[in-house]
């Protein structure tokens, strides 16, 4: 306000609690003060005071002035409120729309039946941001401060009206006793009437049947007692006398069944509407009552056997459950997540089966035993809600010690109702089973993606320090743990497998790679590290091992280290029937990482050794982990997996196919580069040299092939390659004779391909060679020898058996003298 301005004044009514009010047109800023007091002249009075409390000596109103909103309230002695406005008013829709953009609320959504307030918080906070969240509980609270003064407005302003309205009450409650005194004597009239039609219709009924009337004899009085049942129900209901008023239903349905004709009468009767409308409303009644949370067991037990004794079981058994289920949803709203799982969990436990407990106890005392069915419906209800809780709750963590932790205390509180009687141990692990497949089965597709993430990065370079036996810190475990799902799977993990031959004298023991899983002993520390973590430790680890049988690419490493972590999660929640999902995740692992390997082997740009290492990942995987694991998970539960014969036989075809691609690769290589064989040399008719130094170039190759498969493979693995590439070389010497049908042999030529073939034969001989391989060999001698014998003119004798065999025994001699 300015100094020495007059503003003009209308009277705001919205803002008016008074219903009439003297309309004084302007107020005038007299004066401003040095300590801020202003002076303004107002209702033909000067007032003084800062502007949210000025006074006058002539009056006891208070006034305040809001510069903001153009405001002066005047503040009545009864505490009612003018307000006056300089300026404009303020545009009635304006002022809705604005409201409306500025309430985030909408209101109709809370009068739908169907709406759910944990959807509604979900749905409102999803996406929304901590300062958003912030903002909008702040509205919500300034909102409900707001509605507490508006109620306190209205309460006051209509407080005169309540003590008026009160006064009403007070004034109709003698009228309504007059009137009650009316209603009995016309009730007392009416049954008079009653009496007299119910004896006509006897009358009638006993004149229709030919039998003499007789007059209403004692006998007879409970007939007449019928005209003043309703009456006597109607003040029996209204006075909560619920046995008294389920005794007349009895009587009544007592006089029906022993007088026949009588209820035939009443059939028509308008006095059995009147009976059936009393009986409906106690039913009601009895029916609210059952519904309320504070009835203590015995009252519990009374409202049903009256229920039961009206006939009504099906209905009180239903609202009689509907309300324990009420009773236990309210309770788990009322639970607060503070961060800790397992006490979440614990109390949520408690509360649902406190409630079944006390639930059944009341079930048991108060129904018949005929109608359990039902309450077995009921549990198995509540287990779904917890399953369904645990679900959201426990089963979208990776911690799987915090899982089963939280699983062990709802199978304890199993374990409990099952020494009160109650075996729901069953319904809970059926329920929780397809839960728990579903988490195995999210626990695979991590791992296999996680394991073709590593492929794709995959160099094929075999890593020598790696180490087999990883010891991992099993006294930090806690002690929950260890006598917890998992005892004999953790305790055996550092058992060595030798899933090799024995005879060797290189001690070829394939030990387990235990992980180092930094085991804690808090709570609710997580137990296990993440894959690429426990990968990475392992890797750190090698730096100090100086031994290592088997060269193992990272990747394989990385399978290792997930799979070692998968066992040891997995075990800590597994049962006998999840032998079949873990076997099926198994098989799916394994099996995609050996289909990988078979076809990365095909590719023509690898080198030698890394073709070895992948050779050499798979002898790991097929002779070691697969079996490894497998005995991990057996022994865990006492069982087998059902597919390990199977998976171990579709894992050594796998291998199978990757050995035999590298040998038909390598003897392929071997007979066009190393040895530079073609058939073309045997067409001379000279005599050449016996020396096949072809066949001594291939067996040199082959003998450092077998050191490079021993250095980076194994030597078991030696054999095996080096002999599918010999017999894999005499296969293509046999394809390109067959392929060239017009090559004929000369003397020379055939006496030295006969050298060549035994020298073939006699240093595959060594290796375990397949019998077809060297019938073969023999074959392509008897066959060039009969082509040379029919297509030449002069035929030469050959050479004897003696003279090649000493000729090899020489070379072989020298080879072994020299070497």
């Amino acid at each position: 306000m300015k100094k020495g301005v007059t503003y003009p004044l209308k009277i705001d009514t919205n803002l008016s609690t008074v219903s009439s009010s003297v309309n004084y047109n302007d107020i005038e800023c007299v004066d401003i003060k040095s300590n801020g007091h202003y002076i303004v002249k107002f209702m033909y009075r000067e007032w003084v005071g800062p502007l949210n409390l000025m006074t006058t000596q002539k009056t006891s109103i208070k006034i305040s002035i809001d510069l903001k909103e153009q405001t002066v309230t005047c503040t009545h002695t009864d505490k009612k409120k003018t307000v006056y406005r300089w300026g404009e008013f303020p545009n009635k829709k304006e002022t809705e729309q604005n409201k409306k953009e500025d309430n985030p609320v909408q209101y109709e959504t809370f009068l739908s039946s169907n709406f759910n307030s944990e959807k509604y918080v979900n749905d409102l906070f999803t996406h929304k941001t901590d300062q958003q969240a912030t903002l909008h509980l702040q509205y919500l609270e300034n909102r409900k401060l707001g509605c507490i003064d508006h109620l306190k407005k209205d309460v006051y302003k209509n407080h005169l009206i309540f003590i008026g309205a009160s006064k009403e009450i007070a004034n109709s409650e003698v009228d309504m006793l007059d009137f009650r005194n009316l209603i009995s004597d016309y009730g007392n009239v009416m049954s008079s009437l009653q009496n007299i039609s119910i004896s006509w219709d006897h009358y009638k009924v006993k004149k229709s049947s030919k039998i003499d009337f007789e007059p209403l004899s004692p006998a007879t009085e409970p007939i007449q007692w019928l005209t003043t049942a309703p009456n006597e129900l109607s003040v029996s209901i209204e006075q909560r006398e619920f046995e008294v008023a389920v005794g007349l239903v009895e009587k009544i349905n007592k006089i029906y069944e022993s007088n026949p004709k009588v209820e035939i009468v009443m059939q028509t009767h308008p006095l059995k509407d009147q009976i059936e409308n009393k009986v409906r409303s106690l039913t009601d009644k009895l029916m609210n009552e059952l519904r309320s949370p504070l009835l203590k067991a015995n009252q519990i037990k009374d409202t049903i056997s009256l229920l039961v004794r009206l006939s009504q079981n099906d209905k009180a058994k239903s609202i009689f459950l509907e309300s324990r289920s009420h009773s236990i949803n309210q309770a788990i709203k009322k639970i607060v997540f503070s961060g800790d799982l397992n006490r979440f969990i614990g109390e949520l436990a408690r509360v649902i089966f406190n409630s079944i407990n006390s639930t059944c106890n009341d079930f048991t005392n108060s129904f018949p035993s005929y109608m359990n069915s039902g309450l077995v419906s009921w549990i198995i209800e509540e287990l779904v809600l917890i399953s369904d809780i645990f679900n959201r709750q426990v089963f979208i963590l990776d911690n799987f010690y915090s899982i089963s932790q939280a699983i062990r205390i709802i199978e304890s509180h199993c374990e409990m109702m099952d020494q009160t009687g109650l075996s729901i141990g069953f319904y809970w692990n059926l329920l929780l089973q397809p839960h728990v497949e579903q988490l195995i089965v999210n626990y695979e597709i991590k791992i296999r993606d996680s394991m073709l993430h590593q492929l794709m990065d995959e160099k094929w370079n075999g890593i020598s320090n790696w180490d087999y036996e990883v010891k991992s810190q099993l006294n930090s475990l806690p002690s929950s743990l260890k006598n917890s799902g998992t005892p004999n799977s953790i305790s055996n993990s550092n058992n060595i497998n030798n899933n090799n031959n024995s005879g060797n004298n290189n001690n070829n023991n394939y030990q387990s790679p235990i992980i180092n899983n930094n085991f804690s002993s808090g709570g609710n520390k997580k137990i296990g590290l993440t894959f690429q973590q426990m990968h990475q430790d392992n890797l750190n680890n090698m730096e100090d091992i100086d031994q290592g049988r088997l060269k193992l690419t990272s990747s394989t490493i990385f399978l290792n280290t997930i799979i070692q972590k998968f066992a040891i999660d997995i075990c800590q929640i597994i049962t006998i029937d999840l032998i079949p999902v873990i076997s099926q995740s198994l098989c799916s692992i394994f099996k995609d990482y050996m289909s990988y390997l078979q076809n990365e082997i095909q590719k023509e740009y690898l080198s030698d050794t890394q073709c070895l290492a992948i050779i050499s990942d798979s002898v790991y995987i097929v002779d070691d982990l697969v079996s490894r694991i497998a005995t991990r998970f057996e022994d865990a539960t006492g069982e087998k997996l059902n597919n390990l014969t199977q998976l171990s036989s579709l894992l050594y075809s796998y291998f199978e196919s990757i050995r035999d691609q590298y040998s038909n690769r390598k003897a392929l290589e071997l007979v066009d580069n190393s040895m530079n064989w073609e058939e073309q040399e045997y067409q001379v008719e000279e005599e050449l040299d016996p020396f096949p130094k072809n066949f001594i170039v291939l067996s040199e190759s082959l003998d450092r092939l077998a050191e490079s498969i021993q250095t980076n493979v194994n030597v078991e693995s030696v054999l095996p390659i080096a002999s599918r590439i010999i017999s894999e070389i005499v296969n293509i010497i046999s394809n390109r004779f067959e392929s060239t049908s017009n090559l004929i042999f000369g003397y020379g030529g055939l006496q030295h391909f006969i050298l060549e073939m035994k020298y073939l034969a006699t240093f595959a001989g060594k290796y375990p060679v397949e019998d077809s391989t060297f019938e073969l060999i023999n074959t392509m001698i008897r066959n060039h020898k009969e082509i040379y014998l029919k297509n030449a003119s002069d035929p030469k004798p050959l050479k004897t058996e003696e003279y090649f065999t000493s000729i090899i025994d020489n070379l072989v001699y020298q080879k072994a003298v020299y070497n």
